[in-house]
């Protein structure tokens, strides 16, 4: 974890110099920056909560001088996190002013011509009307938000696999930082549910109507929809508050969250994938995301996946993580 947690500061600085070349630095933008990662930290420790039980499982299993000999690396699983989030969540809200939003078109229209000439909202829509879709919403925000945010932290405290806990973490950050930054500035985009109100038109206003008549305007949903773009149209940094479409770091996370469970226990596949693609279902159904982005992202991470296994890895033998570890010696379990 100590390499995990160098290679995010220096993300963090590379966030830092990219907000700096793009936007006057103010009194106001460093408050801004400050706040949000107090915020950030506070969510943080909320989800962690949920992991008390984990951590009660590994002490009993691996007994207390083990499970005290590694504490530390907790703490660069933590505060990596944290720094993670809050590099992300800076750089993703510089995105429209290193590329202005230009994609949505491209990407709509692809999408629908991938779905035999109808938006696959019109699909999902339909197809919710059989599902307790206002009992799954919360799995979009709420319980994405645990492996999304302490995923490095749940590796480090219950998995003794060097190999695969150095696969995990380059995908956890290969997401955020590749699909969520990179990809990202690449084809910037805002989504179907900003579409209208970024270029004008009703091409996605049927799908707004969907949302109000299912009462989806009127959930935490709704809310952080009317956050983002208040937050988008302020060009702040507020945390969570940037917008990006293509492509879908959610499903990127689901995608390995369905993974990892995998690799770990077979029959706990079944509950990975069904999160999986619950959490793609709502990146349509929310109108975040084009089907094409949640599509890409999946291929994205199975594919670098399948490379990874096909490595012996550990931090030490992936080049850029190599480096930062020649100051340890030899390579560890520090994944």
């Amino acid at each position: 974890m100590k390499i995990f947690f160098r290679v995010v500061v220096l993300y963090l600085v590379v966030t830092v110099i990219v907000m700096v070349m793009t936007r006057p630095v103010t009194s106001e933008l460093l408050f801004e920056a400050i706040a949000a990662t107090i915020t950030f930290f506070t969510l943080f420790s909320r989800a962690s909560m949920w992991l008390l039980p984990l951590f009660a499982g590994v002490v009993v299993m691996v007994g207390w001088r083990r499970f005290l000999a590694g504490a530390h690396l907790i703490g660069y699983a933590v505060f990596g996190s944290v720094l993670l989030q809050v590099a992300f969540s800076f750089l993703k809200c510089t995105i429209p002013l290193i590329v202005p939003f230009y994609a949505d078109p491209p990407l709509a229209d692809f999408d629908k011509w991938l779905h035999g000439g109808v938006d696959p909202w019109i699909y999902v829509h339909d197809w919710a009307k059989a599902l307790p879709i206002h009992e799954l919403l919360p799995a979009y925000l709420v319980v994405w938000a645990v492996p999304a945010i302490a995923m490095a932290l749940i590796i480090t405290v219950s998995d003794r696999d060097a190999e695969r806990t150095a696969r995990f973490i380059v995908l956890y950050v290969t997401c955020w930082f590749v699909l969520g930054n990179v990809l990202a500035v690449a084809g910037s985009s805002v989504g179907p549910v900003f579409y209208d109100a970024l270029l004008g038109g009703d091409r996605f206003a049927a799908l707004h109507t969907a949302l109000e008549e299912s009462g989806v305007k009127d959930t935490r949903i709704g809310l952080v929809q009317h956050y983002l773009w208040a937050g988008y149209a302020e060009q702040g940094i507020a945390f969570g508050s940037g917008i990006s479409a293509f492509p879908s770091v959610h499903v990127g996370i689901a995608t390995i969250t369905a993974l990892y469970l995998a690799e770990r226990n077979r029959w706990l596949a079944i509950p990975g994938f069904a999160f999986l693609a619950i959490i793609l279902l709502l990146s349509v159904y929310t109108g975040y995301h084009y089907a094409v982005d949640g599509y890409f992202s999946i291929l994205f991470i199975f594919g670098l996946w399948a490379v990874l296994r096909r490595m012996r890895l550990t931090e030490a033998s992936i080049p850029f993580f190599g480096l930062l570890a020649k100051r340890d010696g030899p390579a560890q379990r520090t994944a």
